[in-house]
C-alpha cells in the first residue's frame, strides 16, 4: 500500500512539473503588438514610497530587444541592461549589463546566455569570478527578478489568454561575495484577479507569488489597452538596497534611436 501511495505521489509531482513546463504554450508571439521605439519610464522605490529611488526607462529597441537604463543621481554611474528575447521560450536569450559613466564611457559588467536545449544559463561576471558559471533552469519561461521583471513586462502582450494563470521561473544574482554568483530561486504563479482602475487607467490586476519570491509576493497592474506594467508592488526586494519592491510608471513616449541615446547621455 505504501509503495502504491508513493508511486501515485511521484506521478502527481511529475504531472505538475509537466504542466508548469508547458506554460510556454500559454504565450503566442504576436509581433504586431511590439511597439518599436516606445519608452516606458518607471520609478523604483519601496512599496511605501521611501527611498532609495531609481529611475528606470525601458526602451523597445526592436522586435526582439529591449534596453533598460537605470540611474539615480545625475553625474553618477548608471546602468544599461540590454536583453534579447527568444520568442520560442518567451525568456531572455542573452542579457548584457553595462556600466555607463559620465562622458559616454561604457564597460561591460556581466552577461547571461541561455540555452533552451541545455535548460541552463551561462553567467559571466569577471569582477567576481573569472570562470563562467552554469546554472540549471528547470522551468520556462523564466525571468530575472533583479532585472525588475522587465522581460516579463515585454512578454505580457503575448499571452494567449490574459485572464488565465501561468507559472514562471525566477532567477537572480545572489549578491554574495562567496559561493555561486547566480541562482534559480523557484517557481511563481501569476494569477488574474480582475479589472481595476489604477492611477486613472483601466488595468488588469494580477497576483504574483510563490517560492521564487520567497512567498513574499504581491500584485502587478497591467494596462489593459497597452498591455505593459502600470504598477508593481511585491513584498520581496529585488536588490539588497531596498526593503520591498515598487515599480511605478511615470510616463510613456516614443523616441527614435538617436533621441534615446541623447536621453541616456543627458542623465549622466
Amino acid at each position: 500500500m505504501k509503495k502504491i501511495f508513493f508511486l501515485l505521489f511521484l506521478l502527481s509531482v511529475c504531472a505538475l512539473n509537466a504542466l508548469a513546463q508547458n506554460d510556454v504554450g500559454k504565450f503566442r508571439y504576436q509581433p504586431e503588438k511590439i511597439k518599436v521605439g516606445a519608452v516606458y519610464h518607471y520609478v523604483k522605490t519601496n512599496i511605501d514610497g521611501t527611498p532609495p529611488a531609481e529611475n528606470i526607462s525601458v526602451y523597445i529597441a526592436s522586435k526582439e530587444k529591449i534596453e533598460v537604463f537605470k540611474s539615480r543621481t545625475k553625474g553618477e554611474r548608471a546602468a544599461l541592461v540590454i536583453a534579447e528575447m527568444d520568442w520560442k521560450m518567451f525568456s531572455v536569450k542573452r542579457l548584457e549589463s553595462w556600466q555607463a559613466f559620465p562622458g559616454g564611457e561604457r564597460k561591460l559588467f556581466a552577461t547571461l546566455d541561455c540555452s533552451e536545449k541545455e535548460k541552463a544559463v551561462d553567467v559571466s561576471i569577471p569582477t567576481l569570478k573569472k570562470e563562467i558559471e552554469k546554472v540549471s533552469i528547470p522551468l520556462f519561461p523564466f525571468h530575472v527578478y533583479n532585472f525588475d521583471l522587465s522581460s516579463l513586462n515585454f512578454a505580457f502582450p503575448h499571452l494567449k489568454n490574459p485572464k488565465a494563470s501561468f507559472t514562471i521561473g525566477i532567477t537572480d544574482p545572489t549578491f554574495k561575495a562567496d559561493g555561486p554568483m547566480f541562482e534559480y530561486r523557484g517557481a511563481v504563479t501569476v494569477s488574474y484577479v480582475g479589472e481595476e482602475v489604477r492611477d486613472g487607467v483601466l488595468c488588469r490586476k494580477y497576483k504574483i507569488d510563490g517560492e521564487g519570491l520567497a512567498n513574499r509576493g504581491g500584485f502587478i497592474w497591467v494596462d489593459k489597452k497597452g498591455e505593459f506594467f502600470r504598477d508593481v508592488e511585491i513584498g520581496l526586494a529585488d536588490n539588497p538596497d531596498w526593503k520591498t519592491f515598487k515599480f511605478k510608471l511615470k510616463k510613456a513616449e516614443k523616441l527614435s534611436r538617436e533621441k534615446w541615446e541623447v536621453f541616456m547621455k543627458e542623465l549622466l
